[in-house]
Formats: C-alpha cells, sequence, structure tokens
C-alpha cells in the first residue's frame, strides 16, 4: 500500500511541476496568440494556472497511480538495483517513458528546450528513484 500512495504522491509533485511550466508557456509572448483562438481575449494569461492545475492534478496523479500499481504487479521490487534505484530495470523502463516525449518537444519549441529535459528529468527523479524508495518504507 505504501507504494501506491508513494505514487500518487510522486504524481502530485509532478502535477505542481506541470503546473508551473504549463503557467510559464502561457505566459510567454507567442502563447498570447494561440490562446485568444481558444480562449475569451478578456481571460488574463495568469488565470490560466487554475484550469491547468486542476487538470494537471488529476491526470499526474492517475499516472502516478497506474505507475506503481505496474511496479506492483510486474514484481520490480524484487529485481535487481542500480544507481541509487532499487529496481535497475524499473529505472531503465521509467528513464525510457520520460524520453519519448522529448524529441516531438523539442521540434515543436527549441526555445524550450531546457524545460523539456528538466520535466523529464523530474519524472525519472520522482518515479524512477523516489516512488519505489518510499514504496519500500
Amino acid at each position: 500500500m505504501s507504494t501506491i500512495i508513494a505514487g500518487w504522491a510522486m504524481g502530485h509533485v509532478m502535477a505542481i511541476l506541470s503546473t508551473f511550466a504549463l503557467t510559464y508557456l502561457a505566459l510567454q509572448p507567442g502563447a498570447a496568440r494561440f490562446l485568444r483562438r481558444v480562449l475569451d481575449p478578456e481571460v488574463p494569461g495568469a488565470l490560466i494556472a487554475v484550469p491547468i492545475s486542476i487538470g494537471t492534478a488529476v491526470l499526474w496523479s492517475m499516472a502516478g497511480l497506474v505507475l506503481a500499481s505496474f511496479y506492483i504487479l510486474g514484481d520490480f521490487r524484487a529485481m535487481p538495483p542500480a544507481l541509487g534505484a532499487p529496481s535497475g530495470p524499473w529505472l531503465l523502463l521509467i528513464a525510457a517513458l520520460a524520453w519519448l516525449p522529448v524529441p516531438l518537444l523539442w521540434l515543436i519549441s527549441r526555445r524550450h528546450w531546457w524545460l523539456w529535459l528538466g520535466m523529464s528529468g523530474a519524472f525519472v527523479m520522482l518515479f524512477g528513484w523516489a516512488m519505489p524508495l518510499l514504496g519500500e518504507q
């Protein structure tokens, strides 16, 4: 049960980080044109953080629960450790998942490469190391 709670908690941390990242992107000058087509032009950019926060909280919490369940059902706890993570194969799987969106996001906006890599790194740290370590407590 502690792994499930750890997965939910790591999902919530990712939701907070995603809220910061998406709000930053929404406040960029280039995003204003896109947002005006989707939203009322009278809506201030900072107010967009509210629906972003709610959406990311739901999505990342669910993703954390699914990843924690997969960790338990795949019996990754019993696999050999690597690089300080309790399960080397799990860490490799999470790193592969974290890398998947980076090339596409880099093609969409090369200016924000640091944001894409930072979010992927946070995903690996939270789900590859922190969730299994907290789940073993």
